[in-house]
């Protein structure tokens, strides 16, 4: 059995300064470097049992609401909750968050959610990272540079705590819950066609014998939260399908217009549900694309979401997992 250490070591782990918030927790995604420090070995444990800790799954669209009462412990969440109590924040209110899209999808705007200079070094950061052309798709799906914060660096980078913890506290989602951030930049011509992001753990290909043992234990993306690093002299739009493919759930032709485009401009971030109310049931209408960018220089950060756990059951997980 794989044991739960600490990758940086423990004696560094313990001093690491980056790593402690005030309340003594782990700030993530540091704390994937400290798991044993930050008393993670029992989810390594679970994770390697393909098994999840009852813990897991306990955050809610109602703030007011703890626990097992509502959300992704049962078999629907409160959206509607959800992103009136997100865009009620009060400082988020003052830089004008709103619900730009009342289901089908449900989907929020966030203006000024970052800072130029936290724009910049989010960047900066995924610069450092190094950038590669797109190799999951041929260029006629999705044309972009990117890089994922996967290695020790860029985990420990200031930026990238920060914003897990700001996302976390905002969102009312352990971090754990996160994907790794995404880091991309489209240049003058790049785009990414129609396609959802609920990634589902009931995945074509994947049978009922062979689940893919991630998304048994973590769930499907619920929640994206897209973050523009850059401002974008024509063209890159995020555009949604919205009611039409709600509706139709028919899948869009490569040209066909979007319902709702939202404009990048540096330091917005947008956040939507892929998820229905009924969380297991993906929502046709947050099918999106990324328009291509026709002058200019689009940057972009994208962090998913999961229902519970996402991480250490990416790194720990085994294939004998069974879907739930």
């Amino acid at each position: 059995m794989v044991a739960c250490t600490d990758e940086l070591g423990t004696d560094v782990c313990n001093s690491l300064a980056g790593l402690w918030a005030a309340d003594g927790s782990c700030r993530w995604p540091t704390a994937e470097l400290c798991l044993k420090a930050c008393g993670q070995c029992p989810r390594v444990e679970a994770a390697l049992a393909c098994q999840s800790l009852p813990d897991e799954c306990e955050w809610h669209a109602d703030a007011n609401v703890s626990g097992r009462d509502q959300g992704f412990c049962n078999d629907r969440v409160d959206w509607h909750a959800f992103f009136e109590r997100v865009t009620s924040d009060p400082e988020l209110s003052k830089r004008g968050a709103r619900v730009i899209s009342s289901g089908a999808p449900w989907l929020a705007e966030f203006p000024q959610f970052l800072t130029d200079a936290e724009a910049d070094e989010m960047i900066r950061v995924g610069l450092a990272e190094g950038l590669r052309d797109e190799d999951e798709h041929p260029a006629h799906i999705r044309n972009v540079s990117v890089t994922n914060c996967d290695s020790a660096n860029c985990m420990q980078a200031p930026i990238v705590n920060e914003l897990s913890g700001r996302l976390s506290a905002m969102l009312g989602a352990p971090s754990r819950n996160f994907e790794s951030m995404e880091f991309v930049r489209y240049e003058a011509g790049q785009h990414y066609v129609w396609h959802p992001d609920e990634y589902s753990w009931q995945r074509k290909g994947w049978s009922a014998e062979r689940a893919d043992p991630v998304h048994v234990l973590s769930g499907p993306r619920v929640l994206t939260f897209f973050m523009y690093l850059s401002d974008v002299d024509e063209g890159g739009e995020t555009g949604f399908m919205g009611t039409r493919a709600g509706a139709s759930k028919v899948a869009p032709t490569p040209a066909e217009e979007a319902k709702l485009k939202v404009r990048p401009e540096k330091g917005k971030a947008i956040l939507w549900a892929n998820m229905r109310d009924e969380w297991r049931t993906a929502e046709p209408a947050a099918v999106h694309r990324a328009f291509p960018v026709r002058r200019g220089v689009k940057w972009a950060s994208t962090l998913w979401v999961h229902a519970a756990g996402f991480r250490i059951p990416e790194l720990y997980a085994g294939l004998a997992c069974a879907p739930r």
